[in-house]
Order: structure tokens, then C-alpha cells, then sequence
């Protein structure tokens, strides 16, 4: 009976690490979309690191404690529209934006000339700066990603967490 007991205690405790593990560590996503080609592809397995800046709190878009915010390049996760996605963090806070009307609309983001819509143009042209507590996020193909230019800037609270393994 003592056997069957602490193995069922070994079971539950294996079990409670995992969970906690997934909950505030480390997670295992599938890439949908061809937004990311060529560094992600439809059907590739990431590995997402939630400790990357802080302790985020489970089912919520807020951190515990905050230690570090992402840098450009960083490839993130964050939810948007019922689901989370993954973007390249293209600007941090503070980071100057120059849009351009002329042969096409476009922004400068640190000598990165990006094309948008005119729809995109109007909607952010407006702002010379990525403002504070957010990121401009951008898909590797801007052909068939929805990024920052169609739905704005991403708060950094609502990242949860930085790619670390593709």
C-alpha cells in the first residue's frame, strides 16, 4: 500500500512541475501562417521562453515583476484578435519613425524602410516615435503579415514571451 502511495505522490508532483513549467516557463507553439517566411514556417515547432523579461502572470496581460524589455530582432508572442502570434520586434520605445507619402508609403524605422498601405500611412503617420511601454512588431514577410502596421503598436505587458528555439 506504501508503494502505491508514493508512487501516486510522485505522479501528482511530477505532474505540478509541469504544470508549473508551462504556466510560467516554457512553452511549446506550432507556427500557422507564412507571416514569418523564410525564418518561420507553416508547421514549424517553437519553443517560447516566458521568463525572457519578467514573471507574467498566467491568463492575464500584465507581468508580476518586469526585469528587461525586448531588443530589435527579438522574435515575440503576444495575443491579437483571439490568438497569439509571432512578430520580430522591429523598434523598441523611443525609437524615431519617418514616414514618407512619396513614390509609395513607407516608414523608416532605424534605416529599415518598411512599405505600407495608405490605409496603414494614415493611420500611424502621425506618430515620430514608438511611444513608451510598447514595440512595433513586424512580420519577416510583409507581404502576408498583420503586423503593427495594420493594428499599431504592442504593449510590452501583453508580450508573453521570446522564441527561443525553432
Amino acid at each position: 500500500m506504501k508503494s502505491l502511495r508514493s508512487r501516486a505522490l510522485y505522479f501528482f508532483t511530477v505532474v505540478l512541475i509541469a504544470l508549473f513549467c508551462k504556466l510560467f516557463v516554457v512553452d511549446v507553439m506550432y507556427v500557422s501562417g507564412p507571416s514569418m517566411e523564410p525564418a518561420l514556417v507553416h508547421g514549424n515547432l517553437v519553443l517560447e521562453y516566458k521568463l525572457a523579461w519578467g514573471i507574467p502572470l498566467p491568463f492575464a496581460n500584465r507581468y508580476l515583476m518586469r526585469w528587461g524589455e525586448p531588443i530589435e530582432d527579438d522574435v515575440v508572442i503576444y495575443p491579437w484578435n483571439g490568438r497569439y502570434v509571432i512578430k520580430r520586434c522591429a523598434g523598441t520605445p523611443g525609437t524615431s519613425l519617418v514616414f514618407s507619402p512619396d513614390s509609395g508609403y513607407s516608414v523608416d524605422i532605424r534605416k529599415r524602410i518598411v512599405p505600407l498601405t495608405e490605409e496603414q500611412y494614415l493611420k500611424l503617420h502621425q506618430t515620430k516615435e514608438i511611444p513608451p511601454g510598447t514595440i512595433f512588431a513586424l512580420g519577416d514577410n510583409l507581404d502576408y503579415s498583420r503586423d503593427s502596421r495594420d493594428y499599431g503598436f504592442v504593449a510590452l505587458d501583453s508580450i508573453r514571451g521570446k522564441v527561443l528555439w525553432k
